[in-house]
Formats: C-alpha cells, structure tokens, sequence
C-alpha cells in the first residue's frame, strides 16, 4: 500500500488554500447548520449527552458523534467557531482522497491527480465537504471500513485487521446511524457472492466485528436508555430506522428518483463517470478492484432507491467508488486509446481546474453560495 507522497501534501495544501475563503466567510444556513449548533447549545445547558433535543423536544434523527464534536470546541472556546467545525467536513473528504490514492493510486498513474480533482469537484461531494454535516465524516468511516475489508480479501492476515474494520463500520454508525452499518456488510456480502465465497464473510463479519459493534452499540445505548427513557430509546430504534425505510415522515420520495437525481448530485463528472462505468461493466472485463467499486456502488444505489426516505446527499458513500472505478477503466484502456486518452485527461484537467478557481472566487465574493 502506497504511503501519501510529498506532492499529494502539497495537492491537499493547495486545496485547502483554495477552500479556505470559502471556510472564513460562509454564514450557516438556519436549516440545518444553525439547528446543529442549537441542539448542541441545548445539551450543553441542560447537561444531556447522549440524548438530543431541539427547543425541548426529542431529536433522536442523529447519532451523537458529530454534535459531541461540536460541544467539545463550544467548552473549549466559549462560543461556536464556524471555520473550526467547517474542518470536520473538508479533512474526512481529505481523508477520502487519501485513502483512494493508497488504494488505486499506482494503476491510475497519469489518471492519478485527474481521478482526485474529479471527486472533490463533483457536485455534492464537493457541497458535503464545506457545509456542518456528519455527512462526509460517515463516508470516511464507510471508506476506510471497505478499504480494510479489501484488505483483508485480498489476503492480509494482519490479526488487527478486522479489530479495525470493526471500528471504522462503529464510527460510521455513530456519526449517522444505520447507513454506516448497511453499506459495508451489503457491500462485503454482494461481492462475496458476486465471487461465489460466501464462506469468506467471516473473516471480516467474523465474532471480532460483532462483538466491537454489539459492546459499542449496547454502551451506547444503556446511556440512551438511562437518559431518555424508553420512548427516546424507541424513537431512535424503531421510528428513525424502520419508519423512514418504510414509511417515510421526512423526504418521501417515489423508488425511481435516485435515477434522475444522479445526474447532477454527481454532476458534472456523471457524464463521464456513469457511461464510463456502465459500458465497461458490459462491454470489458474488469479488473477486479474497479469491479468491486461498481458492484457495491450500485447494490448501495439499489438499497437506497428502496428506502422510502431519500435526499441527494444519501448517496454520498458510493461517489467516491463510482469515481475512481471510471478513472481506473480509463486508465486501463488508455494504451489501446492514446489520443483519445489525452484529450479526455486534458478535458478532466480543464474543467476540475475551473470549478477549483471557482470555488476560490465563491468564497471571496459570494460566501453564501453553499
């Protein structure tokens, strides 16, 4: 596995760079960023930490990770630093990349920058990595879970391991609950039927994950029980879960509209990257890590279009996967296609460069864009 190399530092620090008047300037939107900030101001005052409450009533729709994180820098400093929690957004799509770039980065080779500006300039990649979500925070969670499970696949016998993969499935759980325990045991299992070995499933859903995920859960829990009782236990178990797959309250959309909101959740790149993925998914036999990156990003696709709850950043776990299988076809097929191979990488360079620029002077002179 590749360590990161001098110029990918200096990549991130230029990114950074560009995100940074974006970071300093931009207000939080009273939607959700604003009711974040209150629900932990409400915690903080009335001393509740495992239970959540907005203007006094339950708010059991999120795990408490992120809002901990934003309590800890409110004590730290004595008031919230908008800038500072932005962080918690931009680094984990940082850690994204990264993990990425040390999974595939040595066969993309000339792709290699081309597959990272794409990802972090797609549409609600890059919108998830500016705004106060837990979001993104889950989806490095999801990453690394699955890079470790490949990993493992792929025959490291390392014991720690699975004690990771564990603790990388409860971290995504308790950023924002039960999506960061679906795609990775939908994914290993897919793809492990997908390749006719099942009988594999344990060596990543083996006794060590469950029980990190049963103890962790269950401690959890216990201090759920203990501070809201059993309705607040229940609305977090049943209502949040069972009740918006089924019957949604909130966001209740048909099965079909993940099919149209695709296109521009992951534009603009999904005018490459879908075609690209779907054509060499029937048309050429894939390697097996863009074949892995396919296969569960649409088994997660199919999952979510089943829920009954939907919105646009749902789909954030599988952008990263879908990205770097197009670039990885690309840069497979580039020696049978030279000048075409150039002209698309020169495309991707041009165009990754300007929607950067962009997001440069959106944050100089229009901060509140995002």
């Amino acid at each position: 596995m590749r360590r990161m190399t001098d110029s990918q530092w200096v990549r991130l620090a230029f990114y950074l760079l560009l995100f940074l008047p974006l970071l300093l300037r931009r207000e939080p939107t009273p939607a959700n960023e604003l009711k974040y900030l209150q629900i932990a101001d409400e915690a903080l005052r009335d001393g509740h930490f495992w239970c959540l409450y907005l203007d006094g009533a339950a708010y059991a729709d999120k795990p408490p990770l992120y809002f901990w994180i934003i309590l800890l820098f409110r004590k730290l400093l004595g008031f919230h630093c908008i800038p500072l929690l932005e962080l918690f957004s931009l680094l984990p799509a940082f850690g994204i990349l990264v993990l990425f770039d040390r999974w595939c980065g040595a066969r993309l080779a000339r792709w290699r920058i081309v597959a990272e500006m794409a990802l972090l300039t797609t549409a609600y990649f890059l919108g998830g990595a500016v705004v106060l979500r837990m979001d993104m925070l889950m989806c490095f969670f999801i990453t690394l879970a699955m890079w470790l499970f490949w990993r493992m696949d792929q025959g490291d016998r390392r014991s720690g391991l699975p004690w990771c993969f564990a603790l990388a499935v409860f971290g995504a759980i308790f950023t924002k609950g039960p999506v960061g325990f679906l795609f990775p045991l939908l994914g290993c299992f897919v793809w492990l039927l997908s390749e006719r070995r099942l009988r594999c499933f344990g060596r990543a859903w083996g006794w060590r994950t469950w029980l990190v995920l049963v103890a962790l859960c269950g401690i959890w829990w216990g201090f759920v029980y203990l501070e809201g009782g059993r309705d607040y236990i229940d609305n977090l178990l049943v209502h949040q879960t069972v009740g918006r797959a089924v019957d949604a309250f909130h966001h209740k959309r048909p099965v079909y509209w993940y099919l149209v909101v695709v296109w521009y959740a992951m534009g603009p790149w999904s005018l490459l990257t879908v075609p690209v993925g779907v054509r060499g998914a029937v048309r050429h036999r894939l390697q097996p890590t863009e074949r892995f990156f396919l296969l569960i990003s649409a088994a997660f696709f199919v999952l979510m279009s089943l829920f009954s709850s939907k919105l646009q950043i749902y789909l954030l776990p599988m952008f990263g996967f879908v990205n770097y299988a197009c670039f990885l076809i690309l840069a497979a097929r580039e020696p049978e296609m030279p000048r075409q191979g150039r002209r698309i990488r020169g495309v991707c360079y041009f165009v990754a460069g300007l929607m950067l620029a962009g997001v440069l002077v959106a944050g100089i002179f229009f901060p509140d864009i995002f």
